[in-house]
């Protein structure tokens, strides 16, 4: 049972059972196989078609576009030519202990470039996220609370749920991880350790931005309770005298 985690309830349920029902836990396992065998069924291939190309255009997946930036192809042509030199040397008659040296080198500036990169963000990702990142996440979160009531009442509530989910994505994040994180909900919700607790906010906010399903007010408002919690502001902490 180890790697399932907690996506199949029933079959584990059925394992777990003294003594176990196999029976059961076969058909459902053969059930899932079967389902997973099978392409999606898309109502409007062209719609699906243009809704994942307009998930892939956002922000976040911008690297997934991007080409090697000028200075990693430098850096490729660099150990091109390196290695091409090294190929044309005869090598042959080289000692072990040049070897080792050679070796030893490079370890050691290989540890202080990996030192200077954990210790100052030396990276290019670590500079995307200090970019991105506000000094008030917290603010943000509000913000995008306040979009969902206002799409909430021109009764746009898929706009409405989107926005409300943005919302909690920052406050579990302490980052606007919306626009930036080539994570997705899923993956946050997961990260925060309350996927089980916000699964059926998580499964209408699929359904709805990736799914093309329309949000109806009903779903708007049970999603909204459970966002609730999420949308208090904390009381500051009075220091003592």
């Amino acid at each position: 049972m180890a790697g399932t985690g907690e996506t199949q309830p029933e079959i584990l349920a059925d394992l777990e059972k003294s003594p176990p029902d196999y029976a059961d836990a076969d058909k459902r396992l053969t059930a899932v196989a079967a389902a997973l065998g099978r392409p999606g069924d898309v109502g409007n291939p062209a719609q699906a078609s243009a809704s994942l190309h307009q998930i892939l255009a956002q922000d976040r997946y911008h690297g997934l576009r991007a080409g090697q930036s000028l200075w990693d192809r430098f850096w490729n042509w660099v150990l091109t030519q390196i290695f091409g030199w090294l190929a044309g040397l005869n090598l042959v008659g080289i000692p072990l202990w040049f070897w080792l040296t050679v070796l030893g080198v490079a370890a050691a500036v290989a540890a202080v470039i990996a030192t200077l990169v954990v210790r100052t963000g030396w990276t290019r990702g670590g500079k995307t996220l200090a970019a991105s990142a506000e000094p008030a996440p917290l603010a943000h979160a509000l913000d995008r609370f306040a979009a969902a009531d206002a799409a909430a009442v021109r009764k746009d509530y898929t706009a409405a749920l989107r926005a409300l989910v943005a919302g909690v994505a920052t406050q579990l994040s302490g980052r606007p991880y919306w626009e930036s994180s080539p994570l997705t909900v899923r993956e946050l919700f997961r990260s925060s350790g309350r996927l089980e607790q916000l699964r059926t906010l998580l499964l209408d906010f699929e359904l709805a931005v990736y799914g093309g399903r329309p949000t109806g007010e009903e779903t708007y408002r049970r999603a909204e309770k459970i966002a609730e919690p999420y949308r208090k502001v904390p009381e500051p902490v009075e220091e003592a005298a």
